[in-house]
């Protein structure tokens, strides 16, 4: 279940299956263990936790081979992740029209000021239709704790509005979440 990939975390992030449609879930895990520094013993109880949840939703088997969306994701970072292991999440662009690259860029940069304790669930689109986890963000990429070992995503290939064959990564600003474990957040 767990893999190595090089990241400045000393924790590798746990990767999901080749068949499986479950990088919601692991960027919960991912997430959290990025912010609280888990075991493994800790994320597997989480992943057991999500797991059991779905199930008795019966929503599992439609999670596993659809994916999870964004209602079901603010469902479980609140059911089950909860208070105890990430105190605060925030959706800064929901219910907002899209910002631009620049606009969005920067707010997820203030955000991830260098302040511990800290990381983003980033939905995409394009050429990736996945969850993934932002641990890092330079001027000119994004840097990933991800489920399917991507490592980055360079500025120039990103788009806030619609993909195309140049910016390839369309990046959902509504289904962004910023988490911590601050009670308030400079980034609100």
């Amino acid at each position: 279940m767990t893999g190595y990939s090089r990241t400045t975390s000393n924790l590798p992030p746990f990767q999901q299956g080749g068949l499986d449609s479950l990088c919601g879930l692991y960027s919960i895990i991912n997430a959290e263990r990025f912010i609280n520094h888990s075991t493994d013993e800790e994320a597997q109880q989480l992943f057991d936790d999500l797991v059991h949840f779905l199930s008795r939703r019966k929503l599992l088997s439609r999670l596993l081979i659809g994916g999870i969306i964004h209602t079901e994701m603010l469902m479980l970072l609140d059911k089950v992740v909860g208070k105890q292991r990430i105190s605060n999440v925030q959706i800064p662009w929901r219910g907002v029209p899209n910002p631009d690259l620049t606009t969005f860029w920067k707010s997820v940069q203030s955000f991830l000021d260098g302040t511990p304790g800290r990381a983003i669930i980033l939905g995409l689109q394009g050429y990736h239709d996945h969850w993934t986890v932002i641990e890092r963000i330079t001027n000119r990429s994004i840097l990933l704790y991800d489920s399917a070992l991507i490592k980055r995503l360079p500025r120039f290939r990103c788009t806030t509005v619609y993909a195309t064959e140049i910016r390839k990564h369309l990046l959902l600003p509504a289904q962004t979440y910023f988490l911590s474990n601050e009670e308030t957040d400079a980034g609100e």
